[in-house]
């Protein structure tokens, strides 16, 4: 062979050499990335074959509910009654009804405010609690006492010492059920025999209130 030759020769085997490698590396890189593709698709298959999910959903809850009513129809008890005098009683009977939906504390009855004018010392009060077979708001035919709540003091007097729920008298403690439940109360004023009475007017109010226990 002549030199010529001879170099073309190992030029041809160093190209061959090349294709080769090439070939070599890129049928490694499709294994490396058939494998890595294989692999993720089992990962994902064995992920998805241990997932579990339980619900509890549309959940709901309601408060407690606390509502007392009268039978005044925003009338007063004593809606400005003349000419009162010593020696006559002068009564009014209302009915309190609790509606709520819970056990609540105790109803409590108390002055809702201190009575204007100046005739409530001179008022003796008398409150009783009941019920009442045909109750008529302000009438008292039908009431039978259960208890007095308060004896032996004035208006003025009950006002200065029964004005909030912690003073209050104790009217009844209703559970719930039966519900509506319902007390009558009694109120009876007499004016004292005092000259200091006369000519004199007061205005005075009540309240009833519970409380969630």
């Amino acid at each position: 062979m002549n030199p010529n030759g001879a170099r073309s020769t190992v030029v041809h085997v160093h190209r061959r050499r090349g294709r080769s490698l090439n070939s070599l590396a890129i049928q490694l890189s499709a294994f490396a990335l058939t494998f890595i593709l294989i692999a993720l698709l089992v990962v994902t298959s064995s992920r998805a074959a241990f997932v579990a999910q339980n619900d509890n959903s549309t959940n709901q809850v309601s408060s407690a509910a606390l509502a007392l009513s009268d039978n005044d129809l925003t009338t007063a008890m004593f809606d400005a009654v003349p000419n009162m005098v010593p020696g006559t009683t002068y009564e009014r009977c209302i009915d309190v009804t609790y509606t709520g939906t819970v056990d609540p504390t105790a109803v409590k009855l108390y002055a809702s405010g201190t009575p204007s004018g100046t005739l409530a010392p001179y008022l003796d009060l008398v409150i009783q609690v009941g019920v009442d077979s045909t109750p008529v708001f302000g009438d008292c035919t039908g009431f039978v006492s259960s208890g007095t709540l308060y004896t032996g003091g004035t208006l003025d007097a009950f006002a200065t010492a029964k004005n909030s729920y912690a003073t209050g008298v104790t009217g009844w403690d209703p559970t719930g059920t039966p519900s509506p439940d319902t007390r009558t109360f009694r109120f009876v004023l007499t004016v004292q025999d005092n000259t200091l009475a006369a000519g004199k007017t007061t205005t005075f109010g009540f309240s009833w209130e519970t409380q969630s226990s």
